[in-house]
């Protein structure tokens, strides 16, 4: 019985880790990503931090932005959350013995490269636009990749509601909107609320 609960207790300290990424480029998955750490850190008061596993370089403009200097090789922090820099296995590492709650990777436009690793997260969010001139991307991602695990979400912010409908038609999809959000710092009570119902 002690052993049982030793193991849950383990379980429960381990840090989460969630996959963000985007079906193309500008779907506004940075802005989603961003937002949850808010939610997380701000809002929930866990500590969490996000990697960009990608080569954008959004995160040293946010940065100089944010903090009026770029600090090479380094984390820097807004507000409550902790970013991390054109990240790789190393700051995957370090955060995973940092004795965080939650561990978020902005992984950008999904290529193949990048899958096995999005894979390997506990719990992924698919961020797509149902845009005309986006839309067909969505389905040629669910074409390839159906459903995916339980642990998918699909998730949208543009685009059309009707479209947003016909798509979830499909065996096992379910998509989100998420909440129109012009500060991605800042945690809106409709924001809260749509976090609270799939994290």
């Amino acid at each position: 019985m002690e052993r049982k609960k030793e193991k849950k207790k383990v379980l429960e300290e381990k840090a989460r880790l969630i996959g963000i990424g985007g079906i193309g480029p500008c779907v506004g998955c940075t802005h989603f990503a961003i937002m949850l750490l808010n939610y997380l850190a701000g809002y929930r008061r866990r500590k969490a931090a996000l990697l960009e596993w990608n080569r954008s370089g959004d995160f040293e403009k946010l940065e100089k932005v944010c903090t009026g200097k770029i600090h090479v090789g380094k984390p820097f922090h807004v507000l409550d959350g902790i970013f991390y820099k054109a990240a790789g296995q190393l700051e995957l590492a370090e955060v995973l013995n940092g004795n965080y709650d939650d561990i978020l990777i902005d992984f950008g436009a999904l290529n193949e490269e990048q899958f096995s690793e999005f894979l390997r997260c506990e719990k992924q969010f698919v961020i797509g636009s149902f845009s005309e001139w986006q839309e067909d991307a969505v389905r040629e991602f669910a074409r390839k990749h159906g459903a995916g695990k339980k642990s998918w979400t699909y998730l949208t912010v543009f685009g059309s509601e009707e479209t947003r409908k016909e798509f979830m038609r499909r065996p096992g999809i379910v998509a989100g909107r998420i909440p129109f959000s012009a500060d991605a710092f800042s945690v809106t009570k409709e924001c809260s609320q749509f976090f609270e119902r799939i994290v």
